[in-house]
């Protein structure tokens, strides 16, 4: 029996806003930019006439007469929506919008929408992709299982007909299926489609499909979900390790060709023969374990002599011979300065009407690169190895995801639009009031469609180009950071990387500073070493966290970049888990890193310890990107935030209750009993899940789990850490290394989980461990040349009166300005990526990607006389037992329900509305705003 999808509702026109202008409009409108948490800055309005989608637009599909646009938005669900994914109808002739919500996708849905979407050849269907995880064959009511959505489609309407699914796909002999994947029969694998083609056999439609989690490709029948043929396109032992992305045929239907997103290959398909005929390698990189070139978006050239590929991973577009099957040009897609770093995700493609230009979008530019193509298209042979540059750059809103050509005009869709916008209102839908009327980052990020003409693309594009070089900060004067005493003293680089803390949650009591008290959860009596140190060191009150969530969060505080991979799957994960948690490191539960397979999160451009190990500079990671065994019975749920740890074996000891011996390398002194009248967890082995931190973390020092206090995590730092000492002062042993990452994640809590640590016994824990481990750094041989960094991976859905994305950082030395009687604050605007630029400067290294190339330094926390005394730290909360402190055993706690294996693997909103019950009662909740921030003007120390 078919399922059918209803959609929720009668389609929502979407009404265009003030700061959306036609660029017909009778009045020029005035242009503004606006920064955004990636470091960069953003013009608004943008060229065109711009429109409002829903949230993540992943794909333009044009009905056979051009009349119409369809836009699949797979996010997380906006707010005008009510967080169900949707499909958005663009009419060419009048501009209208339509949105129409798909009942069968809200937030707690079991099943996505995912990358495909196809009209039938007569335009009279809709085909758009859907996959799912939880319940792959759709076994229970509501679900859909994996497979194709068909809707009817008549004059700019859709309306759903069927459902045709897609069953579990065989797996190859001698291939295993990942572990977070096994939710079907043993031989079989997860689908969970991605890019669909749509050609015509003898009249009839056929859908090919690339099925991302299966490995393979399978041609079925549209009018009776038959499965014609599948192609086997997997490589190593696991499914799914190729990723199939996106497809196209040609147009007698007789070839085909699939992009595999982790294998930086593409496979031509004899679709008549049902083979696999050529495999393209796409710059493969030498060694399995790094990352691939992430071949995705592919387009025919209108003569069908070349196959064009965006390489999201390479900064390239591949130009192929579809005779040949050889790799004939490349096309770059960084700006016209050859020296520009690396990272602007190239995603999209889309060819003009006259087949003359090629438009690529530059998603991590903000951008459209445009391309002068008639020379590739005329010449036969095509030119071998050579490599065509941009004429220019088109700005876009942020993170353009999709492109289309639609007679004399470029269609461009945007997954974030301009930003979350403010949410300081009182939600009455339905959604809204069961979240506790408190708006969630993702349900923010409204995506847009703009409408380009291509002539006056053309006409304007080197000022475009020169709007897009100021948004990416290329014209910026290089900042500089000048000491009072000449040259850079600094040679250690310790970075603290946190959980989850907006600025007024534990700043806003601050008598300095732009803070609001009504917000504040954890203030000066919580809190009391990070007031001390931000009015002793200096207070930052405009920061912004470049991560909306932890899964792309611990991505831009290691890589300051996010990969394609991660921008087009976390919102899916994080809306109802029908990803997996494929970040840090882990996919589907298992460490690439281990099966010596690609790592399909990983941006080419690298993380900070391939930076630091590429220029012999020694570092030591504590914490983070881990392979991490807790021994039974610790809570190891399936992976969804934070570093991956699910896995849990059998120890001697599983636990350390209270009273018994701590383990021999942590404690007051080592191996004391345990104070914690909780079960203190152990770690049965920890081993890295990057190639570059084999021999460089610490194998004694946990990842992410709350119910391990950060004492023993900062008692095991300084344990090494007096070895460090003891080297540099008698000059024999191993002096601290240049760079230390140090994950304190327990300001993140347990919520109100009954009989574990209170939400101020864990918050307070982390706050005196950054204050032990800032202590014993300040009163040692190293304070002279240590810098120290604190960030929060993100800033979630909290409340702060200026931004959500605002947060807490705090940059510690020397050298640091002010004093606690005269508390210096630095009010410029600055993101995570910032600091990491500010950490790499200081440590002479070259930036890793053009996102912290750019990105002014933050010079004025280290404009001091260089006089800072040492810092000592405020035991209180030991000593009055707050950190102590549990929850009452209660049946009735909210927590239960939650999942508290990884930073943010419980529902954020529920956990921020716990902890503000905890601290302020039944006084009602603010919902937290999200706004536009003006950038301060940056003091160079000139």
């Amino acid at each position: 029996m078919k399922r059918y999808l209803a959609l929720a509702t009668l389609p929502i026109t979407f009404v265009f806003l003030a700061f959306l202008y036609a660029n017909n409009a009778e009045k020029e409108p005035v242009s503004r930019q606006v920064s955004l948490p990636s470091s960069k800055k953003m013009t608004v309005p943008a060229p065109g006439h711009v429109s409002l989608v829903n949230n993540f637009p992943a794909t333009i599909a044009l009905t056979p007469d051009r009349r119409y646009a369809a836009v699949l938005n797979q996010g997380f669900g906006s707010q005008k929506t009510d967080a169900h994914q949707s499909i958005s109808i663009l009419d060419l002739k009048s501009n209208e919008v339509k949105d129409f919500p798909e009942s069968r996708l809200p937030q707690e849905a079991k099943q996505s929408y995912f990358l495909g979407l196809s009209f039938s050849s007569d335009g009279e269907h809709l085909y758009a992709s859907i996959g799912s995880i939880s319940d792959p064959t759709g076994s229970k009511p509501k679900n859909t299982g994996n497979g194709v959505a068909v809707y009817r489609f008549r004059e700019g309407k859709i309306s759903p007909e069927r459902f045709i699914k897609i069953p579990p796909q065989p797996v190859p002999k001698g291939k295993s299926v990942a572990r977070g994947l096994r939710k079907t029969r043993a031989d079989t694998a997860i689908p969970y489609p991605a890019g669909l083609h749509v050609i015509s056999v003898h009249g009839e439609d056929m859908i090919l499909v690339a099925n991302n989690l299966s490995d393979n490709v399978v041609e079925v029948n549209a009018r009776d979900g038959k499965v014609i043929a599948a192609f086997d396109l997997s490589s190593y032992k696991t499914i799914p390790s190729s990723f199939p992305y996106g497809i196209v045929a040609t147009r007698d239907g007789q070839r085909a060709w699939c992009s595999l997103w982790n294998l930086s290959r593409v496979a031509e398909l004899d679709l008549r023969a049902g083979k696999v005929t050529r495999w393209i390698s796409l710059f493969e990189p030498n060694k399995p374990e790094l990352p691939g070139s992430h071949p995705t978006a592919l387009l025919l050239s209108s003569d069908e002599k070349v196959l064009y590929v965006t390489l999201s991973n390479r900064d390239k577009v591949a130009v192929i011979s579809t005779d040949t099957g050889e790799l004939v040009r490349t096309l770059e897609t960084r700006t016209l300065d050859e020296k520009a770093p690396g990272g602007t995700t190239p995603n999209a493609i889309a060819e003009s009407a006259d087949g003359k230009y090629l438009f690529v979008a530059d998603a991590s530019l903000n951008a459209v690169a445009v391309y002068d193509v008639s020379a590739i298209r005329m010449s036969s042979p095509v030119m071998t190895g050579s490599t065509l540059r941009a004429m220019g750059f088109v700005p876009t809103e942020w993170y353009p995801t999709a492109l289309a050509s639609a007679g004399g005009d470029l269609l461009i869709a945007s997954a974030k639009g301009q930003g979350t916008g403010p949410n300081n209102f009182i939600g009455n839908r339905k959604w809204e009031r069961e979240h506790k009327e408190t708006a969630y980052i993702p349900t923010l990020l409204t995506g847009s469609i703009a409408r380009v003409r291509v002539s006056d693309v053309m006409a304007k594009l080197d000022d475009y180009t020169r709007e897009v070089d100021d948004n990416n900060r290329f014209r910026d004067k290089p900042m500089a950071i000048k000491f009072t005493k000449g040259n850079n003293p600094i040679r250690h680089v310790i970075y603290v990387l946190k959980e989850n803390r907006t600025y007024d949650q534990v700043f806003g009591d601050l008598k300095v500073g732009n803070g609001d008290p009504s917000l504040t959860l954890y203030g000066a009596d919580i809190t009391p070493n990070q007031h001390k140190l931000a009015l002793q060191f200096g207070v930052i009150d405009n920061f912004y966290d470049s991560g909306e969530v932890s899964g792309d969060g611990h991505e831009w505080s290691t890589a300051a970049i996010t990969s394609d991979y991660n921008e087009k799957t976390w919102q899916i994960a994080y809306r109802s888990r029908e990803r997996t948690y494929d970040y840090q490191g882990s996919v589907a539960e298992e460490f690439p890193l281990d099966n010596s397979e690609p790592d399909i999160d990983s941006p080419a451009t690298g993380y900070l310890w391939d930076n630091i190990a590429d220029h012999n500079i020694t570092y030591r990671i504590y914490g983070e990107f881990l392979n991490v065994v807790w021994c039974k019975p610790a809570r190891a749920g399936s992976p969804k935030e934070g570093t991956p740890s699910p896995f849990s074996a059998e120890c001697p000891r599983d636990v350390v209750r209270k009273g018994e011996p701590l383990p021999d390398n942590v404690g007051m002194p080592h191996g004391s009993p345990s104070p914690w009248p909780w079960l203190v967890p152990l770690v049965k082995s920890i081993g890295p899940a990057k190639a570059a931190l084999r021999d460089h973390f610490d194998p004694r020092y946990p990842d992410f789990n709350t119910e391990y206090p950060d004492q023993l995590r900062a008692d095991e730092f300084l344990n090494e850490f007096e070895g460090f000492v003891k080297a540099r002062t008698e000059g024999k042993g191993t002096e601290l290394p240049s760079f230390v990452l140090l994950y304190l994640p327990d300001d993140h809590t347990n919520g109100d989980l009954g009989n574990k640590p209170k939400p101020t016994a864990s918050v307070a824990d982390n706050d005196l461990a950054l204050g032990r481990v800032v202590d014993a750094v300040s009163h040692s041989p190293y304070w002279d040349d240590t810098a120290i960094f604190v960030v929060e991976d993100d800033a979630q859905d909290g409340a702060d009166h200026v931004d959500a994305h605002r947060s807490i950082a705090l940059v510690i030395s020397k050298y640091s300005p002010g004093s606690s009687q005269q508390p210096f604050e630095d009010h410029n605007f600055y993101t995570t990526v910032n600091m990491i630029h500010t950490m790499e400067t200081l440590l002479n290294l070259p930036p890793m990607n053009q996102n912290d190339a750019y990105a002014p330094v933050m010079a004025p926390l280290f404009s001091g006389a260089g006089n800072q005394p040492p810092f000592n730290a405020d035991w209180t909360n030991r000593d009055n037992g707050r950190i102590y402190e549990t929850n009452p055993r209660t049946s009735r706690s909210k927590a239960a329900k939650l999942d508290f294996s990884r930073p943010d693997a419980s529902d954020a909103q529920v956990l921020n509305a716990i902890l503000w019950r905890d601290r302020k009662g039944n006084t009602p909740m603010p919902a937290p705003r999200h706004v536009v921030i003006p950038e301060s003007r940056h003091v160079d120390g000139d």
